[in-house]
């Protein structure tokens, strides 16, 4: 249950600040950012599994980053990775070109998935469904935006207003001292009280309890939790900051990364 944070068209220093946990299996074998592609130039950590990326960056500070749209049924392995549909839109170069290339997607070609992507200029999202016939895409105004495992502003996922009140909050300032703070709100494994997470179905492959672990934004459980965190900051035509934690944020540093954009073509 991924928990993608974007701040955009808040800041002086930059124009976009994205913060996010990765939650997996943890037997899922995954790989920290490297390049992905070179020409154009595309970064960003790799599931081992499938290949892809959960979330990329171009040299001149286009992001994609993905989710997966919860479902409570199986997924169909004999269809296309989505994390290499990522890939694949940082290769346009462009956030137009990213558009472009994904409103060319059948989304019944994938599981279903969710999308947050820009270019320090603009911030979109999109939302694939196997029933639709093409992949939704909105744009979406200045502010603290974030994705979960379903659309934005979903009532599935109330730790997802927690952690835009708490991005909304922080005040512009140094990086150092944002970086600190998001990294706080990453790290967070507080549970909500029992009443206030959303039913689940009762053929769900999971109980109430183990839903109501799943609302941390932190996640946490015996098998499945936040296996990684990403925080980078792009603003037009470059990436500011890229920094990337190898285990969940409460328990591991995070490292410098961005050298990687700067790799030679």
């Amino acid at each position: 249950m991924c928990t993608i944070i974007v701040r955009h068209g808040m800041d002086d220093f930059c124009s976009t600040i994205i913060a996010s946990n990765r939650d997996e299996f943890y037997d899922r074998a995954a790989s920290g950012p490297r390049v992905l592609r070179v020409d154009p130039l595309v970064v960003g950590g790799r599931d081992e599994r499938e290949g892809g990326t959960w979330f990329g960056l171009s040299r001149t500070g286009v992001f994609v980053g993905l989710t997966n749209q919860r479902t409570f049924g199986s997924r169909d392995d004999s269809l296309r990775s989505r994390g290499g549909l990522v890939v694949d839109a940082l290769a346009e170069g462009s956030l137009e070109g990213a558009e472009q290339y994904l409103r060319s997607v059948d989304p019944a070609a994938y599981n279903e998935f969710n999308l947050i992507f820009g270019d320090g200029n603009e911030l979109r999202a999109a939302y694939a469904r196997r029933d639709a016939r093409e992949i939704e895409i909105e744009t979406l105004a200045g502010g603290v935006h974030v994705l979960c495992n379903d659309r934005l502003g979903s009532p599935e996922f109330p730790k997802a207003e927690k952690a835009r009140a708490r991005v909304l909050a922080v005040p512009p300032d140094t990086w150092p001292r944002m970086k600190r703070q998001l990294v706080e709100v990453l790290s967070d494994g507080s549970l909500p009280d029992p009443s206030e997470v959303p039913p689940i179905p009762p053929d769900a492959p999971f109980d109430q309890e183990v839903a109501r672990y799943l609302q941390a934004i932190c996640v946490k459980t015996p098998v499945y939790g936040t296996v990684s965190s990403t925080i980078a900051a792009v603003s037009p035509g470059r990436v500011e900051q890229y920094w990337f934690s190898h285990g969940p944020p409460s328990e591991t540093s995070f490292e410098d990364v961005r050298r990687l954009t700067q790799a030679p073509e």
